[in-house]
Order: C-alpha cells, then sequence, then structure tokens
C-alpha cells in the first residue's frame, strides 16, 4: 500500500473512532476496503479494458482506467445518511456494452465502500482510492515481434550466403534478446537507452548518446541482480553482439576470411540463383527463434525471482528456483567460454602464425572451447525453461495444465537447442578431423589431445568441409 493510501487509512481510522455512529465491525470491515482499493486486485483483474461502476442513487462510483500504461482505480463516495446501505452493483458495463460479474467478495467490497456516515469517511476513501496504483503490467514483446526480430538480420544470407549463419545470426540474437530486456527494464522502471527517443526530434549529439548509454549501463547494474530474466536475456544479448564485433574484426583484418567468405559465395551461386536460397534462410530464422524461445518462459513465470542464490531450506520449491538460477548463469559461463575460445586463439595465432596449433589457456582443457561453450549455453538456456515451468506447477499448483500451457514454447525450446547442438557438434567433427590431417603424429598434438576434452561431436566424417574460420 502507498504512503497516502497508509495516510488515509489512518486518518479514516482515527476519525472513526471518534465517530460512535460507526462501530468497530464497520471499521474493521471499511479498513478491509482501504487494504483491497491500495492492493488493486480489483484493477488487476479487469484492468485490460477501462469500465466503470456505478448505481442510480448509489454514493459509489468507481471508474478503473489505464493511464500512462499503468491501470489505476478512481472511487467517488458521497455522504449516505443509511448506515447499512450497500448497493446492488452485481453487474459491470464496460465500454463496449458487454457485461461482466464481479466475484462475491468483490461486490461485497466494493458495496462496504458505500457504507458512510460522515463526509470524512468518504474522503478518506477517494484518497485512498485515487493514491492505489496497480504496479505497471509486464508487456513481452509479441511472437510476431520476436519472429521479425529473426527474421530481417537472417536475410543478410541474400546477399551473402555466409552472412545469414554469421553477421543474421548474431544479430538475431542479440535484437530478440534485446526487446525481452528492454521490456523487463521498462516494467522494473529500468529503461534501457533513456531519452533515445527524441533523438528523431530534436538534434542528435554524441553527448547525448553518451548520456543516454551511461545511464542505461547504470541501470543495467540495477536491473540484472534484481531479475532472473532480464539476466538470462542478458546472456543471450552478450553472445549475439559479442559474435558480430568478432566476426566483424576478423572480416576487417584477416585477408583469409574474406577470401573463406568469397569461396562460400561463389559454392552458393553455383547451386542457384539468390532467391533459391529461401528455405535456407527461413529454416535458420525459425532455429534462432526456438533459441530465445526459453527466455520467453523465464521471463513470464521468474519474472518476480532475483539473480541472487539462497539457501535451499527444504521444499521442493527452492530446490526449483535455485536449479533455475543454476542454469541461467551456466548459460552465460557457457557463452563466456566460447568468447574467451576465440580470443585465445585470435591472439595466438596473430603471434606465433596461422599454421601455429593453439593448445594454451583455455584450449589446455577445451580443444574446441567455442563450439563447447556453446552448447553448454543453449542447452543450459533451454533447461532453465523447464525448470521455470516446473516451479510454477509446484508453487502454484494446475499440474498438467501448466505444462499443457507451455507445451509449445516449451517444444520450441527444444527444437532450438537440438538444432543449434546439431550443427556445432557436426562442426566439432570436421574441425577435430582437420586438425587430425594437420597435426597428427606429432608429439605436441598426441599430447594435447589425451589431456583436452573434445567437447560435443558427431561421427566422424571422412572429408573435410570447409572450415568457417571461427573456431
Amino acid at each position: 500500500m502507498s504512503v497516502s493510501a497508509a495516510a488515509a487509512a489512518e486518518d479514516w481510522r482515527a476519525s472513526s473512532q471518534r465517530n460512535p455512529m460507526v462501530s468497530a465491525e464497520m471499521m474493521n470491515r471499511l479498513l478491509f476496503v482501504f487494504l483491497l482499493a491500495a492492493a488493486g486486485p480489483t484493477v488487476d483483474a479487469f484492468a485490460a479494458h477501462p469500465f466503470r461502476i456505478e448505481r442510480e442513487g448509489s454514493p459509489l462510483a468507481a471508474t478503473f482506467t489505464k493511464s500512462s500504461g499503468r491501470p489505476r482505480a478512481e472511487v467517488s463516495a458521497t455522504t449516505c445518511n443509511k448506515q447499512h446501505h450497500e448497493p446492488d452493483i452485481s453487474n459491470i458495463i464496460t465500454e463496449s456494452g458487454v457485461k461482466r460479474r464481479l466475484k462475491a467478495s468483490t461486490l461485497s467490497a466494493l458495496g462496504l465502500l458505500a457504507v458512510t456516515s460522515r463526509s470524512t469517511v468518504a474522503n478518506a476513501a477517494r484518497k485512498t482510492a485515487s493514491a492505489a496504483v496497480v504496479p505497471p503490467i509486464l508487456e513481452l514483446p509479441s511472437t510476431k515481434t520476436l519472429a521479425l526480430a529473426c527474421l530481417v538480420p537472417t536475410l543478410l544470407g541474400f546477399y551473402k550466403s555466409e552472412y545469414g549463419v554469421s553477421y543474421g545470426y548474431g544479430t538475431a540474437m542479440a535484437a530478440s534478446s534485446y526487446l525481452v530486456l528492454s521490456s523487463l527494464a521498462a516494467h522494473a522502471g529500468l529503461p534501457l537507452m533513456p531519452g533515445i527517443a527524441e533523438f528523431t526530434t530534436k538534434t542528435f549529439t554524441f553527448s547525448a548518446l553518451l548520456e543516454s548509454a551511461l545511464a542505461t549501463l547504470a541501470n543495467l547494474q540495477k536491473l540484472l541482480p534484481m531479475s532472473l530474466p532480464a539476466f538470462h536475456a542478458f546472456a543471450l544479448f552478450f553472445y549475439g553482439t559479442r559474435l558480430d564485433v568478432f566476426l566483424a574484426y576478423r572480416e576487417l583484418f584477416l585477408k583469409r576470411f574474406r577470401a573463406m567468405r568469397e569461396r562460400i559465395e561463389d559454392r552458393a551461386k553455383k547451386q542457384g540463383s539468390r532467391f533459391s536460397r529461401t528455405p535456407f534462410i527461413i529454416s535458420c530464422a525459425f532455429l534462432y527463434f526456438c533459441m530465445v524461445t526459453p527466455v520467453m518462459i523465464t521471463s513470464q513465470i521468474c519474472r518476480d525471482l532475483p539473480l541472487a542464490f539462497s539457501p535451499i531450506t527444504g521444499g521442493i520449491v527452492p530446490l526449483l528456483e535455485q536449479s533455475c538460477r543454476f542454469c541461467i548463469v551456466l548459460s552465460l559461463f557457457g557463452f563466456l567460454l566460447g568468447a574467451v575460445g576465440d580470443l585465445n586463439k585470435t591472439i595466438g595465432k596473430a603471434l606465433k602464425g596461422e599454421d601455429e596449433l593453439i593448445t594454451g589457456f583455455v584450449f589446455r582443457f577445451f580443444r574446441h572451447p567455442n563450439y563447447t561453450g556453446e552448447v553448454i549455453g543453449w542447452n543450459a538456456s533451454m533447461l532453465a525453461a523447464f525448470l521455470a515451468v516446473a516451479l510454477k506447477c509446484a508453487s502454484d499448483g494446475g499440474g498438467l495444465t501448466v505444462w499443457k500451457t507451455y507445451a509449445v514454447k516449451l517444444a520450441l525450446s527444444v527444437c532450438g537447442a537440438c538444432g543449434i547442438t546439431f550443427v556445432l557438434a557436426t562442426a566439432t567433427a570436421g574441425l577435430e578431423f582437420r586438425q587430425q590431417e594437420k597435426y597428427g603424429g606429432t608429439a605436441s598434438y598426441d599430447e594435447w589431445v589425451k589431456k583436452s576434452w573434445v567437447g560435443f561431436k558427431t561421427s566422424p566424417k571422412e572429408r573435410i568441409v570447409e572450415d568457417d574460420g571461427t573456431k
């Protein structure tokens, strides 16, 4: 209950104690109304459609609307000479004329609000209801919006075939996760890039952009510890942004990657026109959409969970909460492992030469940390979605109904994790085969293979596939 609502209730309690016409029982019942108005369950239940509750001749007129995206209740009550008057307001009429029924408990509470014997009580009621504002509703991006965020970057594949699975991949992940992260930030009152919309109407300045970016970093610093879904979305945003930066670097500064891109493009042109790539591009966009779906699930279910771990006190609910946290943190760890692997290999080859086998630092333990890290990250993200649904089922009940509600999204999450795992495992097998062909039989390679983990790979193939150079 807000401070002003609490003050109004306290004012009413004090005035009613001085009024012998109001019994202690009536005082308690009306105080319950103040709590009802402040907590906002009536508004929360019908906030989707503005409506008005009124009855001719009754002292109660309540209007529930949405102002600036926030549901608000405004109640006006006048002095009632009948001490026990409870008006019949069983029907409420929306703006479209559709009638809805209020629950009996809500009817009783709203009826009691009209039981007033002094204008002091009515004014206190008006102050309380006007001050009661329901927290903003979390409005996540729609399925259509996320699908477009995954499809539009992938269309780069029409320009250069390799771009659909490189820049298209990274940008789709960054854009879709940013949309979710931005919704969560706005819901928490910590918007990302505040004031950026004003750049379209005002003169653009670098200082204004820098100020907005710094405000975003400050808001993220506050948001991520207090919101587990925001941390989940940030993990995917980090992955997509980091990948795009790395791809841009290697294309701008490493000649062999530009040559590799052109070889891929030449092969693609031999297979048909650019429009013949449409099925492949759409399938890639669908895969990217599936990969971001787990974030939507955790955002819907775990929006009130903080990131901080807490001791498991017993019971299945705390265990599921901690397990969900662990999987989301593990997801970011996997993406960080991939980033460190790329950096490790890039620096190593820059210092020792392109043909040098990199076996130090993170490669000492993981032969292909880039691929391995991604597999860990995407599968941990998918598992977090399942744990979130299990958490909702355990905490709220519902059993099979809850699983049915999220069945489609869970299926998409599995498709995304399995699809990208197959792609990465196949790439791992190809890279393992090429390294064995090039370095096999040398003492350093054989020793490295014994001590390092290959990661996840499919059955080896007796052919060398095109090296994309990222791993």
